[in-house]
């Protein structure tokens, strides 16, 4: 989620990097020399981010299902950010790896970084990012304005979480360009006098739930402290016969000494 300081962003991202894919995975033997399928996990191409770099990646299970959508960040990555807004602003888009969205919804993702936050005053406004999960390419991103007459074009209320809202009092009731419209909980803890930490976010557009969007600031990553939410479950959804995630997790990989923020538990609906 941004502010309407992006008035004007149209086409050009200065700070888009997209990649290819790469790939890992991950088998043993039984006692008979047959191989066993384990968690496969593959990742797209690493691209830069402060001064380290970020990657999304996708496992999926012994019988091929997805079980986890997500972003890998190094430990460098959260040093050498810009310290000041930027126009374009600094989103890194990241290529989900190849031959992984079959059963998924998503198309891409994109890592966003906010240097001092942004609207609502007292609630978005330290720094932090934005982790957009895109149901929708590029492409389709592109033409969307500020205050683009598409995003005032709901979706029906089923398609959300009982109780999201984008109303003024609550986030900017309004559309931001290549992104939509911002659907937040009015019951997190953000707007009952608790610092932001962490939080999650449902994006639309012409009448379409086009992104899920975690956001958690820098100070709360730099805790590297692993935590895990309940992502809240719309009672239907518009593309059918794919995997959706019902939770969330933040956190840090020691073993790797990378930040990560995932999607996972997936059901098929």
């Amino acid at each position: 989620m941004v502010t309407s300081r992006f008035i004007g962003l149209r086409l050009v991202l200065a700070f888009i990097l997209v990649g290819g894919a790469s790939f890992t995975a991950a088998c043993n033997n039984n006692r008979d020399g047959n191989t066993l399928q384990t968690p496969v996990t593959t990742f797209g191409k690493a691209v830069t981010v402060g001064n380290g770099s970020a990657r999304s990646f996708v496992t999926v299970d012994a019988s091929g299902n997805p079980s986890e959508i997500g972003v890998r960040l190094t430990e460098a990555a959260l040093t050498g950010l810009p310290t000041t807004d930027t126009n374009p602003p600094a989103w890194f888009v990241l290529d989900l790896p190849a031959n992984t969205t079959t059963k998924l919804p998503f198309n891409h993702l994109s890592f966003d970084w906010n240097p001092h936050g942004h609207e609502p005053a007292g609630v978005y406004d330290l720094p932090h990012f934005d982790v957009h999960f895109y149901m929708v390419s590029m492409a389709e991103r592109m033409p969307i304005t500020l205050d683009d007459a598409k995003g005032d074009i709901m979706p029906v209320a089923n398609l959300l979480p009982a109780g999201y809202q984008t109303a003024p009092n609550v986030v900017p009731g309004r559309t931001v360009p290549m992104m939509g419209r911002h659907w937040v909980d009015p019951n997190s803890h953000e707007y009952h006098g608790a610092a932001f930490t962490q939080t999650f976010i449902y994006g639309s557009y012409n009448g379409k739930v086009i992104f899920l969007e975690p956001m958690a600031t820098k100070a709360y990553l730099e805790q590297k402290k692993t935590e895990t939410f309940p992502i809240p479950q719309p009672a239907v959804v518009a593309k059918t016969g794919v995997y959706y995630p019902t939770k969330y997790t933040i956190g840090y990989d020691a073993a790797t000494k990378e930040y990560v923020v995932k999607l996972h538990d997936m059901v098929l609906r």
